[in-house]
């Protein structure tokens, strides 16, 4: 049991392991959604959070995602469009505004979208006009939701990218096999 500690331990020191914060006040150059997917057949999806944060990766091509793109509680309830209900902002998160001393942190995907199956907090839920009952937000069908809206949006106005960016169909491109 020592071994194995000390093992872990000197793993985590290396950053060959890591563990995702619930929230954090440092933009991550790499994230790993899906870390523990319940699927047999997909497993993680290894996100650069540096490209889509500082490369014109807007659907249009055309400018920078705003943090909010994502982190969608990170505005002032003004600014949220429907379905989007929570707001943990005053002003609009930004780059700048979380550098600031008295920022609050960014909470992570998992904060909120609980893992299907996990219980241990209320889950966002949306009801869908053609469903009998509320879909659960959980952390796989939120990912799913925001990344393949945004891919499909960048695909149907650059047509070139078809092939080279996953649309919400493409599931190889970005899930490694579970396993």
């Amino acid at each position: 049991m020592k071994t194995v500690l000390i093992l872990i331990l000197a793993l985590v020191s290396m950053g060959l392991v890591t563990f995702q914060e619930k929230e954090s006040k440092t933009q991550p150059k790499e994230v790993v959604l899906s870390k523990d997917s319940q699927s047999d057949k997909y497993g993680e999806v290894p996100f650069n959070h540096e490209t889509h944060s500082l490369k014109s990766y807007s659907p249009d091509g055309q400018s920078v995602l705003t943090c909010v793109e994502c982190h969608h509680t990170d505005q002032p309830a003004a600014s949220l469009k429907p379905p989007l209900k929570t707001s943990e902002r005053e002003a609009v998160l930004t780059t700048e505004a979380l550098a600031a001393a008295d920022a609050k942190p960014v909470k992570s995907c998992r904060a909120c979208h609980l893992q299907a199956g996990d219980d241990s907090a209320p889950m966002p839920a949306l009801q869908y006009p053609d469903k009998p009952a509320p879909t659960k937000l959980t952390n796989e069908v939120a990912y799913h939701l925001n990344c393949n809206l945004c891919h499909d949006k960048a695909i149907a106005a650059r047509p070139a990218l078809k092939g080279k960016a996953p649309g919400s169909n493409d599931c190889i491109p970005c899930h490694k096999p579970a396993g």
